[in-house]
């Protein structure tokens, strides 16, 4: 594409000053950023800047406003407005698109571009690090999921870089826009939806593993616990089934265990371990005759390690053991 002198020689003229608020902002939000949100950057495209300029849709002070623009990928809907906390930290929001979040240009049976975009320029902390005119420039910071962020990559293409327009990709294209809007929402309402008479049901796996989650509360104070309590019920279920333990049975021996100055009072073990350990202390035959029956045809594996005081483990299926 053949790009006018003018414009080369404009884009040419702010090309430096864009790139080093690039590497300012690039070194700002990947060193302060949540771990767990997604980054990237770019600078326009010569070609890209010649055919906006062409659009004829904005003001010579509005063309540079995505010269150079960033993304922040945010988990779910629920993290959007902890991300717009985090630009406003570390610059100064001028103003953004949509303007409001209660209010939206958008028919309700369409499906249009409308990420959150935030426009914003450096802040000035006079520490001298760079000329006064760069804290003017205003750059553009777009704030989107997941869910967003993979269908923006996916049908970018689809949309925007096609020689025809192709009606049936475009459809398709929102369509599967409109399906991740259902499922952000739906994400981001999952706890009241949860309370739907319709939804509000478990089953005795899920009956059970809660049952055992209260337990483990009743015995262990939550700092000595794991984040995923989930697995550590399930964890022990495993053990508790394979020998013949009732989770009545494990609430007595670990009460009498913590009460000989054992079980939940033990320093040097894991909860899971604690578990095991405390079983082999009061019912060592049912874990004894679970390693011993070759006919079993339970799969679980019981571990055990060099921490442990574990009695004498004779004529048993070793396949059934894990030792560390």
């Amino acid at each position: 594409m053949k790009i006018v002198q003018s414009v080369q020689e404009l884009y040419n003229t702010n090309l430096p000053y864009f790139n080093i608020i690039k590497g300012k902002v690039d070194e700002v939000v990947k060193s302060n950023k949540n771990e767990r949100w997604h980054y990237e950057s770019r600078l326009k495209q010569i070609e890209s800047f010649a055919m906006k300029i062409e659009m004829g849709r904005f003001k010579k002070t509005e063309i540079f406003e995505d010269f150079f623009a960033s993304t922040i990928v945010v988990k779910n809907l629920s993290e959007i407005s902890l991300a717009e906390k985090f630009v406003a930290k570390h610059f100064n929001i001028q103003f953004k698109r949509p303007t409001s979040n209660n209010f939206t240009h958008k028919d309700s049976f369409s499906f249009p571009f409308d990420d959150l975009r935030l426009y914003v320029s450096l802040k000035d902390f006079e520490t001298g690090e760079f000329a006064p005119d760069l804290y003017d420039l205003i750059f553009e910071i777009q704030i989107k999921t997941f869910l967003q962020h993979a269908w923006s990559i996916a049908t970018h293409d689809l949309i925007y870089k096609s020689d025809k327009i192709n009606w049936a990709k475009e459809r398709i294209a929102y369509q599967v826009k409109a399906t991740l809007e259902h499922a952000e929402v739906t994400i981001s309402g999952v706890e009241e939806l949860s309370k739907l008479t319709e939804l509000a049901k478990e089953n005795k796996d899920v009956k059970k593993v809660n049952q055992l989650i209260s337990l483990i509360l009743n015995h262990w104070k939550p700092e000595d616990l794991p984040l995923d309590r989930r697995r550590l019920a399930q964890n022990i279920i495993g053990f508790i089934d394979a020998i013949g333990i009732t989770l009545l049975e494990l609430d007595s021996v670990l009460k009498s265990e913590s009460n000989n100055g054992r079980g939940t009072l033990t320093r040097n073990l894991s909860p899971y371990l604690i578990v095991v350990q405390s079983v082999f202390n009061i019912y060592p035959e049912r874990i004894i005759n679970y390693l011993q029956d070759k006919n079993s045809r339970n799969k679980q594996k019981i571990l055990i390690t060099s921490e442990m005081d574990i009695p004498n483990l004779e004529s048993i299926v070793e396949e059934k053991l894990v030792r560390i």
